[in-house]
């Protein structure tokens, strides 16, 4: 019974926990509301609809991504970093992406959040390229 009971406040406890944003995301809508709304929120809330906790699973995602992408960013993967985006920039906004990116000075939270890409995946396929780039 005590194993039962453990289990049961386990799985709740998971499901609440990922129920709130975390401190990425919070970060984000705090300080870049604007295109957190216009981004993160928007793109999870057409994924998942009114499933909320999913909503909330991927908005806190592509927020770790970004700032992984930040963290890990070295100026000379600029182009690998210019493919990724292009190749994961949400439907129609390719071009504006390749615009805004080319007049990027710094790779920043607040650059990128003015793209419309699935992180998660441009992170992917960065950290996929840079590891082969560095390969040989």
């Amino acid at each position: 019974m005590k194993k039962l009971i453990f289990v049961v406040s386990l799985l709740c406890f998971s499901v609440f926990a990922h129920a709130q944003l975390n401190s990425n995301a919070e970060y984000i809508k705090k300080n870049h509301s604007t295109q957190y709304e216009n981004t993160l929120k928007k793109y999870a809330l057409k994924e998942w609809n009114d499933d909320y906790s999913m909503v909330v699973w991927e908005i806190n995602k592509q927020a770790d991504a970004l700032f992984e992408i930040t963290n890990s960013f070295k100026s000379n993967n600029t182009q690998v970093l210019f493919s990724a985006v292009q190749e994961w920039s949400k439907d129609g906004y390719k071009s504006s992406n390749i615009e805004k990116f080319n007049k990027f000075t710094v790779i920043s939270i607040e650059n990128l959040l003015k793209l419309h890409c699935d992180w998660s995946m441009v992170k992917w396929e960065y950290d996929k390229q840079v590891k082969a780039k560095n390969a040989f």
